[in-house]
């Protein structure tokens, strides 16, 4: 591992309803067609542009922008002084960018410059995760174990969640508006903005979360460093079913436009789930490192980014 991340201290089904839903999408084969290299370190997160391109950050402390079908960097974005753990589409089209510098920088991507640093975040590996609400606020979450919610138009923070223990590494929006969140303290909170209150905690897990996925109206995925990955009924805070065959820490999830979950793990592999039954339809194995990254494209595809320094392409 390229010294960056190591842990810090250390089921029922049910029938699906109609809002579970999902149109599907154009079938996933799980055939890698292209492999994108140029950075020089681990590359622990993937974006994907309004204009198409794909963003990738490193440890490296670059943002490479990618043309994904022609399989080259088209720009390098430099700025952070620490590796950039994630990235974020803004609605303005423009990108965030979290890192181990505790800063987000916010990047014009028509002259490739950043136009915004925000700083409030403290200790050490900095912002690990991001994500954008409908009504246009940034929420990050920080080993400082708080999240922070930010006003881009001003850069300033307008509200701090204090709650979890340890360590936040992962955010996930609700399509309700509610936040959730995925700490090193072993549990997934769920948060009701208006007054920025924790409105459930959900426990279960039996070691760092490090992933989260929302799956639908009703439920939300979780990864963690147990190795397993979690449903959980949101509304009765319920884990409904537990997915078992990774063999290390699951970083990351996506949802394909089929409805099947993706999942990479340490493990080196990408796992494709069938939710309904719990099952894994398909493993795929062209990385020779962690997966760190997952993304999904607009053809029904799928990128992945890992510690191997490459992003795959997969239709």
């Amino acid at each position: 591992m390229d010294q960056a991340w190591s842990n810090p201290h250390k089921v029922e089904s049910r029938e699906p309803s109609q809002e579970d839903s999902v149109t599907a999408g154009p079938r996933f084969s799980g055939n890698c067609v292209k492999t994108l290299e140029g950075h020089e370190s681990s590359v622990y997160c993937l974006e994907l542009l309004s204009n198409g391109e794909l963003a990738s950050g490193s440890y490296d402390k670059t943002i490479k922008i990618w043309n994904i079908e022609a399989g080259t960097c088209v720009k390098t974005l430099q700025g952070h002084t620490s590796y950039i753990w994630c990235l974020q589409l803004l609605s303005t089209g423009e990108l965030a960018s979290g890192s181990g510098d505790n800063t987000i920088k916010v990047w014009d991507m028509n002259v490739n410059t950043c136009i915004k640093t925000l700083r409030g975040h403290t200790i050490n590996r900095g912002i690990l995760s991001l994500e954008l609400f409908p009504t246009g606020e940034l929420a990050s979450a920080s080993e400082d174990t708080k999240i922070r919610i930010w006003d881009l138009k001003t850069g300033a923070c307008l509200k701090t969640l204090h709650g979890h223990t340890d360590g936040v590494g992962c955010l996930k929006v609700l399509l309700n508006g509610w936040l959730a969140s995925g700490s090193w303290d072993e549990t997934i909170r769920i948060w009701e903005m208006k007054n920025g209150i924790c409105i459930k905690t959900l426990r279960g897990h039996k070691d760092c979360i490090y992933s989260l996925q929302v799956l639908n109206t009703r439920e939300l995925a979780s990864g963690s460093l147990d190795n397993t990955i979690k449903i959980w009924e949101v509304k009765s805070g319920a884990c409904v079913k537990t997915l078992s065959e990774h063999i290390n820490v699951i970083w990351c999830l996506q949802l394909l436009s089929t409805g099947e979950l993706v999942s990479g793990s340490y493990d080196r592999t990408i796992k494709i789930w069938d939710v309904k039954t719990g099952t894994c339809v398909k493993t795929l194995e062209e990385h020779n490192n962690a997966v760190y990254g997952l993304q999904m494209l607009p053809n029904g595809g799928l990128a992945s980014s890992s510690e191997d320094r490459t992003i795959k392409i997969w239709n």
